[in-house]
């Protein structure tokens, strides 16, 4: 996909511009707004990488150090330098607020994302040992769905914080039940990752109730981070072995 021009928000600080952007001064009074606001920035779809990276590792029993290797390749590449660069963004005004809910201002943050994450994917390659085929796969699904979003968000503005957090869990019970050819530590089970997805329907409320998405958008993003996600998995793990 060729990288399009850099979106650009000229007018951005005129009223007009700022009412589709930003959140009315009526819903910010209204009751559970804040809440909604907090969850959305609480739950940061940059953060789960790294935390999904040594959830897994540590299920299949990896040492400290391949843990601690894991973890940081994907608080730096999956985490810090996308939130970076979007936190420059918002500092030279193509960009409102972090979340970026301008849906021609997302363009760029998505394509600077793929490469970094497909560069993390590169360093987990190179470091990997335990697991390697499930993990690399699982750190593969982030550049790709991140370009599968970037295309549909050519057209309309679905959930990224949605479609990130179903994604998360669909791994996490993807790894739980599978019946896998080694011997486990059983972190990842139903019972301790089952109760993780009402976190799916609580974004959903928040990211509606902050005025940054339409309930449609949310589900869109719910159903294909779950369901994209875990056929992409099924089908990795088919073809390249999961341990």
């Amino acid at each position: 996909m060729g990288v399009l021009p850099t979106p650009t928000l000229p007018h951005l600080h005129t009223p007009m511009l700022l009412s589709i952007i930003l959140p009315t001064e009526d819903l910010r009074r209204q009751s559970g707004y804040r809440i909604a606001s907090t969850l959305s920035y609480l739950i940061n779809p940059l953060i789960l990488p790294p935390i999904g990276f040594g959830l897994v590792l540590w299920h299949f029993g990896a040492g400290a150090p391949e843990i601690r290797d894991a973890v940081g390749i994907g608080l730096v590449f999956f985490f810090l330098i996308p939130l970076v660069y979007v936190a420059v963004m918002v500092r030279r005004g193509k960009a409102a607020t972090l979340e970026v809910r301008h849906r021609s201002a997302r363009t760029r943050p998505f394509l600077f994302g793929i490469t970094s994450y497909s560069v993390g994917v590169l360093f987990l390659w190179m470091t990997l040992e335990t697991a390697r085929p499930l993990m690399l796969a699982i750190a593969a699904i982030y550049p790709i769905n991140t370009a599968l979003v970037a295309l549909i968000n050519l057209r309309w503005k679905i959930s990224v914080h949605v479609a990130s957090v179903a994604g998360f869990l669909a791994g996490l019970i993807f790894v739980a039940r599978m019946p896998w050819d080694v011997p486990t530590l059983g972190v990842l089970t139903m019972t301790s990752v089952a109760p993780s997805l009402l976190l799916i329907p609580l974004l959903m409320w928040a990211r509606v109730r902050s005025g940054a998405h339409t309930p449609g958008e949310v589900a869109a993003g719910s159903v294909f981070g779950f369901g994209v996600t875990l056929l992409q998995l099924v089908v990795a793990v088919s073809v390249f072995g999961g341990v």
